[in-house]
């Protein structure tokens, strides 16, 4: 489906399912299986303006509109979801806030490196004790001169293991209630006192890498600050506004991986001597998929469309993550329950897409979050 997209939209669709098809569907299932962190894909990425699609071509970025982003995650998680999701990241998460807030400085630094591909970066929320409730940060960032000295651990940091570049959340004023003492700040690796650790054995996404950073007395140069200090959590909440909706994306391209599956083993599978397409029980659960798929596109593509022109797009991109994750967690088990006992094993890719299917429920907010965040929008209504 390409209701009302433009021909550049179109091209860059089309573009990214190719080299997907071609260069990271083939590798997906040896990625699972051995845990494989893909860097040479990402540098071609980079070449094709993949890894900063929607990032301004003066910061080495491809120069694309929001929703040609989006189109583009949908075609590289329907090939391989840990790919899509390390794309997303690098995107949504650690190179559009300091394009959006960073001083010249900052963008001129940190960007162009990211939105080429040439560094991986990543974000750092989310605490042993800080999930849900972001607000909660207990890392400490305490200034020092012209440096602050961070100290904390941040857990389940997609791209960690292969990042350079961190955008950490960390607590600046210790007196001020939860989110109003919170400041953001970029740290480069390797830095003193910047460590990765544990990294995940998961469920699925295996191809992507995600484990705990550690910031040991890491003195940071008050440069590093993004935005004024403490007012990092506005930014944190802005940023997981768009990421939410590359996770909506990550979503419709998985379930429409296992779509694509069922819909080609339902008229190779025979029963009862005819193709198992031609019941009426499979023929439903492919017009359920269908209908879904196309419903999670058109809420992902509005949230985008919003994004894209500077509207406010919380409740839409919390609704597009919220339908579009559990629509593919519940048609992606359909997808291996139409595959029988071969959904069960992994010769066949349906399983891995079940796998992968789980972890968009949860990461960026899970969906008791997102029902949180539209119930407040329809309540201020």
């Amino acid at each position: 489906m390409d209701f009302g997209l433009t021909e550049e939209q179109r091209d860059i669709q089309k573009m990214t399912r190719d080299f997907a098809q071609d260069h990271i569907a083939p590798g997906a299932a040896e990625r699972d299986r051995d845990k494989i962190f893909p860097r040479e894909l990402f540098t071609q990425l980079g070449e094709l303006g993949l890894m900063g699609a929607c990032i301004p071509e003066r910061y080495g970025g491809a120069g694309t509109d929001f929703l040609a982003y989006i189109l583009a995650l949908e075609e590289l998680s329907r090939a391989d979801a840990g790919v899509g999701v390390t794309v997303a990241v690098q995107t949504s998460l650690a190179t559009l806030p300091i394009v959006t807030f960073g001083t010249d400085e900052q963008k001129d630094r940190w960007v162009p490196p990211l939105a080429r591909g040439e560094v991986i970066g990543a974000y750092c929320l989310t605490e042993p004790g800080a999930g849900s409730d972001a607000a909660a940060v207990a890392t400490t960032a305490r200034k020092d001169g012209d440096s602050y000295i961070l100290n904390g651990t941040k857990q389940f940091v997609s791209n960690a293991g292969h990042a350079g570049t961190f955008t950490v959340f960390a607590r600046t004023d210790p007196d001020s209630p939860k989110a109003k003492g919170i400041s953001a700040f970029i740290v480069d690796r390797d830095l003193d006192g910047v460590s990765v650790d544990r990294e995940e054995d998961k469920l699925g996404i295996r191809s992507s890498s995600t484990a705990s950073v550690v910031l040991k007395d890491a003195r940071v140069p008050a440069d590093c600050l993004l935005g004024e200090e403490n007012r990092g959590f506005a930014i944190a909440m802005q940023t997981l506004d768009a990421g939410r909706i590359g996770i909506a994306a990550q979503a419709v391209g998985i379930t429409q991986a296992a779509f694509d599956a069922a819909t080609e083993y339902v008229q190779e599978r025979t029963a009862f001597g005819r193709p198992i397409a031609e019941f009426q029980g499979i023929q439903w659960k492919l017009a359920d998929m269908d209908k879904d798929l196309d419903a999670a596109r058109l809420l992902t593509h509005k949230a985008a469309w919003l994004k894209m022109n500077g509207e406010s797009c919380t409740a839409e991109g919390a609704k597009a993550k919220l339908f579009s994750s559990e629509m593919c967690r519940r048609h992606t088990a359909e997808a291996v329950q139409i595959f029988g006992g071969y959904g069960y094993i992994k010769d066949y890719p349906v399983e891995r897409h079940y796998r992968d299917a789980k972890i968009t429920e949860i990461y960026e907010g899970t969906s008791e979050v997102q029902r949180i965040v539209i119930a407040r929008s329809v309540l201020r209504r």
